[in-house]
């Protein structure tokens, strides 16, 4: 029977045609000493059937392989029918035939005990499709039939009737879906999201131990997440019900010591056949979370004997989570496992470690009462990890210990004991409620201390205007925040508290007016004086670093804004939490620096997870969603999705306008980009209108010079340029890049966007030095503020290899427009159109240096992409494609073969 040479599919095959208790026995011989070939067919096994664990000392495992594992064998994540469970037996109910309120679809499935459909309502008042178990006739021995009366009411707790000749099925939600563990590793989840998806999965239980039921085999195969995310449980087939009517049978199962379980994922107490709790389920979700976080099992069962699985589950530890990455005998290597939570190894060493491990170990001890006391107590536990507050769960350590000597020594220390505990307690008690009492009172004296003296502080500021004061002259804003500051660094540096706020406040507000230069010292004094206060960080300290994020984008300094924006992002994290209105705040500007730095993924993901968290805490009405709606927009833009875009600025622009005003500047900015998004998918007049608007709002409200109306001013020309009206943009562009250039200085990547913008004008003017030079001083910025491959670089280059066609310089076209492809390859992929449109003008400059054979494929293959993904109309790199298509045609003797070329394209095109 031993032959190890076998491969998996041959060996699993072979396994599944023997009994029962043969199985295991056939599999250990099969596989010999090879422990990796071992480990696949156990996991095969198990993911595809359940089968049974029998031997001399009778603990069945799975006694039916239909007996409740429904979603965990017969449907995959596709929802069609696997064929892991088969028999020669006709099929007892036909395609189209009715059962109850349901029509038969098709066969999911057969089994020992009975069979599985697909089944739909058939009385036309809903759409819904069903599983049903149908119990076959001949198969109900007295277990089976407990067992299946015991489901019935387990589901009916959380109405199944009989057919015409009088035979018994279950009803069932039909789940499409995949195992947790599987989607997990599939997407990539990472520590965070797995414990996320695992709190949604206790609270499941939770409900289910409300209306007194234990599941009893809460293993990922049994758990599925469907394609929305949301995560089912399934298989009530061996779960156990609490009431009192219940008492009795479990106590009969227990004396036939019929153990039904998984045993790698079974509780002590289901081993040795103890009375079954609540606190089983807790111990077998700390097996499954254990598997999530570090992908591998804390028990690997190799034997069936009933001393063996006792001494393995019930007495040996399970090796600690950090510690069990790193195991010879681990099912997947570290590196896998740290790839497939999204996280470098170094990294998942320390989130396994500490707390969580802790955590995790608290659900998974043996005794019973020393675990949570609820599921819900667990999921609250690793909600407090998730938010970096202290946990409950603690290593065992001195105290438990010394509770083990007292209870070995009750009856010596019981008086003393109690008298100790007594005084103790009320020293202890008394003590808490003074310091707590004493730390209120100081918390709210020092915050009103701090209230009058901001007051004072800014009540002398303002008194500058004053004309006692002022003596006749006008005092502005700005001499008003020149004073408050000299002031803050003279007067207050006995109060480096209130100094650092006056600091930040200041700071800001020398921001908010384009101010940088001036607003960056006082902004670094703050967090300088923030960082000596509370050298282990402090909501303070978050805001501090979150000003100087935004002073550093605006200067252009996108590392050290990214530097910023991150550990701000930890500290808020750390002191709000993770669903709070400031740490979503904070995702929202670390996500605007990586999309200005080109890693779209990772700044959608961020965008999103912002707009969830405001959406929950204030509402799908709140002015707060239009800052994760307007960055999910810009995403879109990037990404070619200009209906998409035009969406969600439409409903940030609404939202804003309702809560915030016409004359806000967010409504501005998000009016601007409305009319941009437009203006790309081809609605001039509207986009004109819009722009126009949006303009004479700036100029009134913000001012003429201010760094955002001359941004509004710069969009306005990019439209004029698409709009083919060039002789507007261009003298507008040429007044924004010195206005930007004597705001920002020359070296800023806005610079560049205006210098990139205003070579796309000349160019289409057909003023070639003049575009080569602008693109050229473009690409020297972009080349110093942004990463290799960004989109803007990619675009930039693009346009100068055009321009240098058009100088007939093809060779020095051709170096350019090779190094936006790559540029276009790494952002966007090869399907993008920014590539083809570089492919298809690389194809050009290589017509024209004779290389026809090279040419052709870069044109015809890009020529599809580029009308395919067009935002609006027919653009100047399609009209262009095609006079190149013609003309290597022509040049290749073959006219013909372009008017075979369109015909085929426009054949092809969706109508």
């Amino acid at each position: 029977m031993s032959e190890p040479k076998k491969n998996l599919d041959e060996i699993v095959a072979q396994a599944r045609t023997l009994k029962p208790d043969q199985q295991l026995r056939f599999l250990q011989d099969a596989c010999a000493d090879d422990r990796e070939l071992y480990r696949n067919v156990m996991a095969r096994m198990q993911s595809r059937q359940a089968w049974n664990f029998n031997d001399e000392t009778r603990i069945p495992g799975h006694a039916d392989p239909l007996d409740g594992r429904l979603a965990d064998r017969l449907v995959d994540r596709k929802g069609e029918a696997r064929a892991d469970v088969k028999s020669s037996e006709q099929s007892p109910l036909a395609d189209g035939e009715n059962i109850g309120s349901y029509r038969v679809i098709r066969s999911l499935g057969r089994g020992g005990m009975g069979e599985v459909f697909l089944a739909e309502r058939a009385d036309d008042q809903f759409r819904q499709q069903v599983a049903i178990k149908l119990v076959r006739g001949g198969s109900l021995s007295p277990l089976v039939q407990i067992r299946l009366k015991q489901e019935r009411q387990i589901l009916a707790s959380l109405d199944h009737p009989t057919t015409k000749n009088g035979t018994p099925y279950l009803v069932m939600e039909y789940i499409d879906g995949e195992p947790i563990d599987t989607y997990c590793d599939r997407h990539a989840l990472t520590i965070e999201q797995r414990l996320r998806l695992f709190v949604i999965v206790c609270s499941a239980v939770q409900r289910a131990h409300r209306s007194l039921i234990v599941h009893r085999d809460l293993k990922p195969s049994n758990i599925l997440v469907t394609a929305a995310g949301v995560p089912k449980l399934l298989d009530f087939g061996i779960a156990k019900l609490l009431d009192d009517n219940d008492v009795m049978h479990t106590m009969a199962m227990t004396q036939a010591d019929v153990r039904v379980m998984t045993p790698d994922h079974a509780s002590p107490e289901q081993i040795r056949g103890d009375l079954i709790t609540t606190a089983s389920d807790i111990y077998v979700l700390g097996v499954l979370l254990y598997e999530l976080l570090c992908g591998s099992r804390p028990f690997v069962v190799r034997s069936t004997r009933l001393a063996e699985l006792e001494l393995l589950i019930c007495e040996q530890m399970p090796p600690a989570l950090s510690a069990a990455t790193l195991a010879p005998d681990a099912p997947v290597a570290i590196e896998q496992v740290a790839v497939q939570r999204s996280v470098t190894v170094p990294k998942l060493q320390r989130e396994l470690g500490g707390d969580l491990e802790n955590i995790v170990m608290m659900a998974m001890r043996k005794e019973p009462e020393r675990r949570y006391s609820s599921v819900e107590q667990f999921a609250s536990d690793v909600e407090r990890y998730l938010t970096g507050m202290p946990v409950l769960a603690r290593p065992d350590a001195w105290a438990y210990r010394a509770t083990k000597f007292l209870r070995r020594n009750a009856v010596v220390v019981s008086l003393s004991g109690v008298l100790l505990t007594l005084l103790v307690g009320f020293s202890v008690s008394t003590y808490i409620q003074s310091k707590r009492i004493a730390t209120e009172r100081d918390v709210a004296n020092a915050q009103r201390a701090r209230a009058e003296q901001v007051a004072t502080f800014l009540t002398d500021s303002f008194r500058l205007a004053d004309p006692v004061q002022a003596r006749g002259k006008e005092i502005t804003a700005r001499e008003i925040l020149d004073t408050g500051a000299n002031r803050i660094t003279k007067e207050l540096h006995d109060q480096p508290a209130l100094q650092a706020e006056l600091l930040d406040t200041i700071g800001g507000v020398y921001l908010s007016l384009g101010n940088y230069e001036e607003a960056e010292p006082l902004v670094q004094q703050g967090l300088a004086l923030r960082r000596d206060l509370t050298p282990g960080g402090s909501a303070d300290m978050a805001r501090s670093l979150l000003s100087l994020n935004r002073v550093y984008e605006k200067k252009g300094d996108l590392t050290k804004s990214e530097q910023y924006a991150r550990e701000s992002l930890a500290l808020t994290r750390q002191f709000h939490g993770e669903r709070s209105v400031e740490t979503a705040t904070s995702q929202c500007r670390l996500g605007v620096i990586v999309r200005m730095q080109g890693e779209l993924d990772f700044a959608s993901n961020l965008f999103n997870q912002c707009l969830a968290t405001l959406t929950a805490l204030n509402g799908a009405q709140s002015e707060s969603r239009t800052l994760p709606l307007d960055n999910l927009g810009r995403i879109a833009i990037d990404r070619g999705d200009y209906a998409q875009a035009e969406k969600l600025y439409g409903e940030s622009l609404e939202l804003d306008r309702v809560k915030r005003g016409e004359d806000h500047p967010y409504t501005m900015q998000r009016l601007v980009n409305l009319a941009s998004v437009k203006g790309t998918r081809g609605d001039m007049a509207s986009a004109d209108e819009m722009f126009r608007r949006a303009l004479g709002l700036y100029e009134r409200v913000m001012g003429p010079e201010h760094p955002e109306t001359v941004a509004a001013r710069s969009e306005y020309g990019s439209f004029l340029t698409s709009a083919g009206r060039l002789d507007e943009a261009a003298p507008l562009l040429e007044q924004v890049l010195e206005a930007n250039r004597r705001l920002r200085g020359a070296q800023h990547a806005v610079v560049g966007n205006d210098l990139e913008r205003l070579g796309r004008v000349e160019y289409r003017q057909k003023k070639l030095v003049e575009a080569e030079t602008h693109l050229a001083q473009a690409l020297a910025i972009y080349r110093k503020v942004y990463p290799a491959g960004n989109g803007l670089f990619a675009s930039t280059m693009s346009v100068l290899g055009r321009v240098q066609l058009e100088q007939n310089r093809p060779k020095v076209a051709e170096v350019s427009l090779r190094e936006a492809m790559d540029s276009w390859r790494v952002e966007y992929g090869e399907a993008s159109r920014g590539y083809a449109s570089a492919r298809a003008s690389l194809g050009r400059a290589l017509a024209l240096q004779g290389r026809l054979s090279e040419a052709e494929p870069a044109l015809v293959e890009s020529y599809p992409v580029i009308v395919r993904k067009s935002p609006s109309g027919v653009t100047e790199i399609q009209t262009l494609t095609e006079q190149w298509i013609k003309e290597l045609y022509r040049d290749l003797g073959r006219p013909q073969a372009a008017e075979q070329y369109f015909a085929k394209i426009a054949d092809t095109a969706p109508r």
